[in-house]
């Protein structure tokens, strides 16, 4: 898969959803997506971030490291970021890790969607 085909990008009013169309989040994917989503947050259009993880079906420990990355950059420009459509294998590693207190975790895209365009 491309790199220009492995982040599929849309908005819903203010929030930017992020779709990954990579079944597999490795460490080569989670650095093209870091470089990709630090360029949407340098342009000031992640403000408000869903990354949808429905297509991932395996995550490794340096695609984790990454997300936690991704979350500190996202938080220290005063925004907030969501994770969507974690099944199976990638909810349990989140669960284990104990990483699910740390992201914001929803079920769907419109979920996540919904809790960042309210306050807070």
């Amino acid at each position: 898969m491309s790199e220009k085909n492995l982040l599929n990008e849309r908005r819903v009013g203010d929030v930017l959803i992020a779709t990954v169309e990579s079944s597999e989040l490795t460490s080569g994917v989670a650095d093209t997506l870091l470089e990709r989503l630090r360029e949407l947050m340098a342009a000031g259009q992640a403000a408000k971030l869903v990354l949808d993880l429905s297509n991932v079906k395996f995550i490794d420990s340096v695609a984790l490291g990454s997300l936690v990355v991704l979350l500190r950059r996202v938080k220290e420009a005063q925004g907030r970021l969501a994770l969507s459509g974690l099944t199976g294998h990638c909810l349990r590693v989140m669960e284990v890790t104990g990483l699910q207190r740390v992201f914001q975790l929803h079920p769907d895209v419109p979920a996540a969607t919904e809790a960042l365009q309210s306050p807070g």
